[in-house]
């Protein structure tokens, strides 16, 4: 039993049998038949995992196990790909291949590589800082977006219908041109299906709306992310930096 609970709580073992069902998932991507051998390697290993949940639970109890960040992601994908086990018992349901396709969720336990990074911690941290810093920004960019695909909608819903249908199909596009991908086929399309006056507003529409939210809006939401991410590590190196200092003065005092 104490080799069980070695093997299961050994985060380089777990993290190799990981890698290896990463492996079979993505080679079961090739073939058409997802039944046989290669399905019941692929269900054992969701039962293993299931089983290193259960040995972490009984080692460090519920709370403690629960209070780890990283085994509640192990446990949600695995209880997650835990129905399409059913499969190999026999058991034929009509949404068998839904439950199947639920398996895939294991390679995201492949994630765990992230925990060998060093300082993955307060790299964490800076990652949320800068989304909190960011997050009225973006906000502001998505009422942008949505106030502007409704009037684009209005403007050129009937010129150009595969790209402005609808304002769902709006926010998708508008969303498009501000990653600056294909921006010019939105209004050369709808130059073909309109006049000549409604085309160069379309053109001109359309560039005001690319430097607005593809280069004044995406860009300042990127930049307050990647600054805040920078000032909070700057201040854990300031804060280092005046602890020196102390201990600096407290030697000149002593001496």
């Amino acid at each position: 039993m104490g080799l069980v609970r070695h093997i299961f709580t050994n985060d380089i073992i777990m993290l190799v049998l990981v890698l290896i069902n990463t492996g079979i998932i993505f080679i079961s991507g090739f073939m058409t038949n997802q039944g046989g051998s290669l399905l019941m390697v692929d269900s054992l290993f969701t039962l293993l995992f299931l089983f290193e949940a259960i040995v972490k639970i009984q080692v460090d109890g519920f709370s403690q196990y629960w209070a780890n960040g990283w085994n509640r992601f192990d446990f949600i994908l695995v209880m997650l790909a835990l129905p399409s086990c059913i499969n190999v018992f026999g058991v034929v349901f009509p949404t068998t291949s839904i439950l199947l396709s639920l398996r895939t969720m294991r390679a995201f336990k492949s994630f765990r590589l992230l925990q060998f990074i060093p300082n993955i911690d307060s790299l964490l941290n800076g990652i949320k800082l800068a989304f909190k810093a960011s997050f009225i920004v973006t906000i502001g960019l998505i009422v942008f977006l949505l106030v502007f695909s409704i009037i684009t909608t209005f403007l050129f819903g009937s010129s150009s219908p595969q790209y402005f249908g609808n304002p769902a199909l709006s926010v998708y596009s508008i969303f498009r041109l501000f990653t600056i991908e294909g921006w010019y086929d939105m209004p050369e399309a709808i130059a073909t299906n309109s006049g000549t006056a409604m085309a160069i507003f379309a053109r001109i529409y359309f560039s005001i709306l690319l430097f607005m939210g593809g280069i004044i809006g995406m860009s300042l939401v990127n930049s307050i992310f990647v600054d805040a991410m920078a000032a909070d590590n700057n201040d854990e190196v300031l804060e280092k930096l005046n602890q020196l200092e102390k201990k600096l003065d407290n030697l000149k005092i002593d001496s």
